[in-house]
């Protein structure tokens, strides 16, 4: 199986992007978040996304790492662009294995109507603490993402890789968005908002997990489960249970006025999203690459398990998928329910990890187990399936045209010797449609193919 660089962090950054709910004072059906906690990095309605390439080359530096900009328009991708730790006005420099793009998560954390843009670099070396890590803010304007302010780590000799877990929103209800940051060790960091470029933010809430020493907090998911005011948070991190296993869990924790509370586990496994899937007004729990109770020697490839939860999230009946994978939720189709893209990145029945997208949709009573599976082989598909593509490894379901349709990017991050390749496929009233199919590698973004970019293990917006 090969390395997923990034991969409990991509569906915690997707899953609150594309599954994030808005607050409700009772007891509403929940709808899909809008520009506080989406990408619209230039304001100008149509959703924007991101593909992180953690192993690009920038400046010669070996897996310094950069992140593409996709742009939406009313055709579907607009114009394109990439943000490194060399670009103009973003604090530090590119150095060797920083992995810059390891974490990202979208919000309007200034609250100036442009969603801005948060990176983790997990393993930059700070002073003279390898792997310190670092995390900034590249701020939205009217023309996009440029400038970016460092978010200070609030203890910086008590942990190290700060930034390897993110994801925004209100958590305490004050009206103003919050990041929430995970590192090494148990006491993890809630930074309050309000944010602003000079470096500002409001109060450092801490809260304690059980995962200890080099583990810590590997996967944050935001969104909203019960209808209060205050986002919730699914935390997540891995666990030691032999010489040579582990076992990644993953708890619900409601937002309070102050430190997140834990309130319930859900099934162990490295990928999450968030989304009310039966309308009932409370958020339910996709469970991706899920485990058994052993444990797992690598990343675990479980089926998927979609968790319907009640007011208090606990579980009230769950629906086992037959497929493992990477979640994201989206309206393909328009008809006011939640559709499920699995991403598939090591499925092998075109080849050898070749890779796949299963697309679940949505009805009354929530998602359907039968599936419509794409590949590279697909009819309308741009390329052709190959062993190592790992297409599916980076998922999105946004609406790039502002169509009432949720639009699928899927990265094969293994394309051409690991460069990477994200295809770009819209939403229609039947589904998603192969018509006018698109595809981006690292040239369209101004990424250099030196080493290996893996462009596309995250995909979020």
């Amino acid at each position: 199986m090969h390395k997923h660089f990034g991969r409990a962090l991509a569906t915690a950054t997707a899953a609150a992007l594309t599954g994030g709910l808005l607050t409700f004072a009772t007891a509403a059906p929940a709808t899909a978040a809008t520009g506080q906690y989406a990408a619209d990095f230039n304001g100008d309605g149509y959703k924007d996304a991101v593909a992180t390439a953690p192993q690009a080359s920038v400046g010669g530096k070996w897996w310094s790492g950069a992140v593409g900009i996709v742009y939406g328009s009313s055709s579907g991708v607009g114009r394109t662009a990439s943000v490194s730790q060399n670009a103009t006005g973003v604090p530090g420099g590119a150095e060797d294995s920083d992995l810059f793009g390891e974490a990202v998560a979208v919000g309007d954390l200034n609250k100036d109507g442009y969603s801005d843009l948060v990176v983790g670099t997990p393993y930059e070396q700070v002073g003279e603490d390898v792997a310190g890590g670092t995390v900034v803010i590249v701020w939205g304007s009217s023309s996009g993402l440029k400038g970016a302010t460092t978010v200070k780590d609030p203890a910086p000799t008590k942990h190290d890789r700060w930034g390897q877990a993110l994801a925004v929103g209100d958590f305490t209800g004050d009206g103003r968005p919050d990041l929430a940051v995970g590192a090494t060790g148990t006491t993890q960091w809630i930074i309050k908002g309000g944010f602003t470029k000079a470096g500002a933010t409001g109060a450092k809430i801490t809260y304690t997990t059980s995962w200890t020493g080099s583990a810590g907090v590997r996967r944050l998911t935001s969104g909203k489960i019960n209808t209060d005011t205050k986002a919730d948070l699914v935390v997540g991190g891995r666990a030691k249970i032999g010489t040579q296993r582990t076992l990644d869990h993953n708890f619900v924790y409601f937002g309070t006025s102050s430190a997140p509370t834990k309130r319930s586990e859900l099934p162990y496994g490295t990928q999450v999203a968030i989304a009310d899937l039966n309308k009932d007004g409370y958020g339910d729990v996709v469970s991706g690459w899920t485990q058994t109770a052993t444990g797992s020697d690598q990343d675990g490839n479980g089926p998927a398990v979609v968790s319907y939860l009640t007011s208090s999230a606990s579980v009230s009946s769950s629906l086992r998928l037959p497929w493992p994978g990477i979640p994201s939720v989206g309206d393909i189709n328009g008809d006011g329910y939640k559709d499920l893209a699995l991403g598939d990145p090591d499925d092998s029945t075109e080849g050898g990890v070749a890779g796949a997208v299963h697309l679940h949709y949505g009805k009354a009573a929530g998602l359907t187990a039968d599936a419509v599976t794409l590949t590279q082989n697909s009819a309308g598909v741009p390329g052709a399936a190959e062993t190592n593509d790992f297409f599916g490894e980076g998922i999105l379901l946004t609406d790039l045209t502002k169509d009432g349709k949720a639009d699928l990017l899927a990265a094969a991050n293994g394309e051409n010797e690991m460069d990477g390749l994200v295809t770009v496929l819209k939403g229609s009233a039947t589904g998603i449609t192969t018509s006018g199919a698109k595809t981006y590698g690292p040239s369209a973004f101004g990424i250099s193919t030196a080493d290996d970019p893996r462009l596309g293990s995250i995909l979020a917006g």
